[in-house]
């Protein structure tokens, strides 16, 4: 316990911090408390970032840790633990004293045996063209696995979710979110997520380029969608198929967003977006199109309350330990305040 007994040691302004949690084990036969399990207490600030302590749970399951924040003031601080080879964490720890669900984890059992994971909500922007003559196109997803185990990859062939891509699709980068670039892999026309997929809700987001052209972008789906949501930055832009509708249009930062909504649109479906106005505001990056993804994907958490409060009680209990899910591009945080 060196790296702890020196950080304790040293005196930070804001004095000792505490944090005091509980695991859980949770599986179709309810929840127990998991004694024994190996709980890591972590930072990460601009200086330096590595584990500050660890220690085992009780027979009732519960950890505490006490520490001084030290250094960079900025610097997060975060409980985890790993359970059948997938690591859980808890949200950072804001408060000085920190109990309940901020500091609880809940573990499950892992399987690579397929089952449905549900999209409770897909985000899809439209940029307007650029000067290289193309378009960023950038999609959120929201999936939803309402079982009681973790759903790992079997294999690249056998990833945990998949998605299909607009004909034509080129540069494509991985976004921020609860997914990282290296567990999401783009080929042959198609996104496929490797990383696991727990109980409860979990975000990921990636960009790509279309040509900018008159044509209409057509854009598959190959599950049923609880929420779709389309943004489109062209005043002729339309969005249809799917059950889509015209709402309220949407105006970022002086821009504005021709908004197009559906709930419990099919699977199979084909959503037919037109953008047929080619030109270009003067300052464009790809970072305004993700604040604007942000913005939309606040809307559509609000407009899926409906539809998750439909998930087990499993479910639920997941999302009660988690924090907001992580900022695209660290805007979403700032809009939510």
């Amino acid at each position: 316990m060196g790296r702890a007994q020196a950080a304790r040691g040293a005196v930070g302004p804001a004095g000792v911090h505490e944090v005091r949690g509980a695991i859980s084990h949770v599986t179709d036969r309810g929840a127990r408390p998991l004694s024994g399990a190996w709980v890591t207490l972590h930072r990460v600030g601009n200086d330096n970032a590595g584990p500050v302590d660890s220690a085992r749970t009780g027979e009732n399951g519960r950890y505490d840790f006490r520490y001084r924040v030290i250094g960079d003031t900025s610097a997060l601080y975060f409980v985890s633990s790993r359970f059948a080879g997938i690591a859980y964490f808890t949200p950072p720890l804001k408060e000085r004293v920190v109990t309940g669900a901020a500091a609880d984890l809940i573990v499950y059992d892992t399987t690579s045996a397929p089952f449905p994971i549900h999209v409770r909500g897909r985000h899809f922007v439209v940029m307007a063209p650029d000067s290289g003559r193309s378009r960023r196109v950038v999609e959120v997803f929201e999936l939803s696995n309402d079982t009681s185990v973790t759903r790992v990859a079997g294999a690249r062939e056998r990833p945990t979710f998949e998605t299909v891509l607009p004909d034509g699709a080129s540069d494509l980068r991985a976004g921020d979110g609860e997914v990282t670039g290296d567990a999401l892999a783009f080929a042959a026309g198609r996104v496929r997520v490797l990383a696991p997929i727990p109980p409860g809700i979990k975000q990921f987001s990636f960009n790509y380029r279309l040509a900018a052209t008159r044509d209409a972008i057509a854009v598959p789906s190959v599950t049923p969608v609880a929420v779709l949501e389309v943004l489109v930055e062209d005043v002729n832009g339309r969005a249809s198929g799917a059950g889509l509708r015209e709402t309220e249009a949407t105006t970022v930062n002086g821009r504005r967003f021709r908004r197009f909504l559906a709930q419990d649109s099919p699977g199979a479906a084909v959503v037919l977006v037109t953008a047929p106005t080619i030109s270009a505001p003067s300052s464009r990056n790809t970072r305004i199109a993700l604040i604007v993804t942000a913005v939309g994907a606040t809307l559509l958490l609000g407009l899926a309350t409906g539809q998750l409060r439909r998930r087990p009680a499993i479910a639920r209990a997941r999302r009660a330990t988690s924090d907001e899910p992580e900022a695209l591009e660290r805007e979403l945080a700032a809009l939510d305040k």
